[in-house]
């Protein structure tokens, strides 16, 4: 049960994660120059 708590967790990392790129790739090539605020 527990091993199906981590895979379902890794899989709504992993999600996340790839929103993040996406929105990221898409705002770098719409917008080259990022705020500092979002630039860490």
């Amino acid at each position: 049960m527990k091993n199906l708590l981590y895979r379902g967790l890794a899989a709504v990392l992993v999600g996340v994660a790839g929103v993040f790129v996406l929105m990221g790739s898409y705002v770098f090539i719409n917008k080259p120059e990022i705020p500092a605020e979002l630039r860490k």
